[in-house]
Parts: C-alpha cells; structure tokens; sequence
C-alpha cells in the first residue's frame, strides 16, 4: 500500500467545489464522536456530508484522509493497514466512503476505533449489511440514516430560502401562520408538481434532462 497515492487521490476527491447546500442531516450529526456512520439509498448525499465536513473541519488537509472502498487503488489493500500507517504519520481524520464494499468491514472499524486515537467517518448504500454490522459496532459507532430529499429540501433548493421544519402539534395550534408564511415565499402545490416529477435527489441539480436515467442506473444498482 502507497500511502502517498492514497493521499493524492483524497487531495483530488476533496478539491472539488463542494455544494453549498447542507441536507439536514448534517446539523444533526454530533461531530465530535469518534465512530460516525452515515447509512442510505445511493445518490441521496452521504458523501456530499463527508466532503462538507472535511471542508469545514478545523483540521489542515495533509491529516484528512478519503478512501472510496470501490477505487481500484484500494483493491486487496487492508482499511486497518491504511488506517495503521495513515496514523503513523499525524492523520487526525479518516472517511471511508462506500464501505459496504468491503467484507468485514466492522470487524476492521472495531479495531481501527479501539487501537488508534482517530475520528472515522464512514458511509454505506446496501442498507442489509449495514444494519447486519450495526449490532457488531455497538458502544462504539453511531449511524445516522439519511433517506431521499422532503419537500421542504426541495423547495429550499430550488428558491434558495429556508424553511423550518414544524412539529405536529405546531402544524395543529398555528396551521394558518404557518400556511401564511409559507405561501409569501412559494406556490407549494406549483413546488410539489415538481417535486413528484424529480425531486427525490439531488443529483437532479445536475441536469433535469437527465434525471430519470440516472434515477434508473440507482435503482439497478440497488437492485444489484
């Protein structure tokens, strides 16, 4: 294992423009845990958290470390190994994206987690061995689940406004200020008809046009 080519590849991943807009999930990530895991559908921004994160982190780049576990230059190569000599030399922060391409992929966090004074970031699609693995990295790992975007995200994306998020029983006791406010700002019904058609995820920033195919391609991922 080349750690230096891992590090120039983590250099390339994380200089790319990182999207501005931060789903939900992020607020509610409690960053300073050691073992972090965010779970959930392909596309729905899991590792757009992850480079958020290293953006924003108070931690020089050369000691942040991204590994994608399906980048050919992590074939047959150990995640502890990496970790290992990854720590060796002053890292503070590893992210392991698409872990759940890795077989055993907890037994080689448990170790990294009890044996290195590290925070490990970590995300996964395949819901199944996701779930399989939570009770292995129980006392040691928190996993956040991050589902397709709500209509809330979506209007907040496509106007770039925020919108808060309400309790029932604040929907219940002041549904018309709510509504009131709400309307000022869009048409919701106008909003949903386009949140029905390509709203789910998004990727659909990238192109409406070719939203649907790339909606087909997760969906035969996932069925892989």
């Amino acid at each position: 294992m080349d750690l230096q080519i891992l590090h120039k590849i983590s250099a390339q991943i994380l200089s790319k423009e990182t999207p501005k807009y931060k789903r939900w999930l992020y607020y509610k990530i409690d960053f300073s845990g050691k073992l972090i895991g965010i779970k959930g559908p392909r596309g729905s921004g899991k590792s757009t958290i992850l480079h958020q994160y290293a953006s924003n982190v108070n931690i020089v780049s050369s000691k942040i470390l991204y590994v994608s576990c399906d980048h050919p230059a992590l074939s047959g190569v150990s995640l502890y190994d990496i970790a290992d000599s990854f720590y060796a030399r002053g890292g503070k922060l590893l992210m392991i994206d698409e872990i759940h391409k890795r077989d055993n992929f907890s037994k080689e966090l448990k170790a990294i987690y009890d044996v290195f004074d590290l925070q490990v970031l970590f995300s996964g699609s395949s819901a199944l061995q996701i779930e399989n693995s939570i009770a292995d990295l129980s006392r040691r790992a928190v996993v956040h689940s991050l589902g397709v975007l709500s209509f809330r995200e979506f209007c907040e994306l496509q106007i770039q406004q925020d919108f808060r998020s309400y309790t029932l029983d604040d929907i219940v006791e002041n549904h018309y200020d709510i509504a009131s406010d709400i309307m000022s700002k869009i048409r919701p019904l106008e909003q949903f008809s386009d949140y029905l058609k390509y709203g789910c995820y998004p990727f659909y920033k990238d192109s409406i046009v070719d939203y649907p195919q790339k909606l087909i391609e997760v969906i035969n991922l996932t069925i892989l």
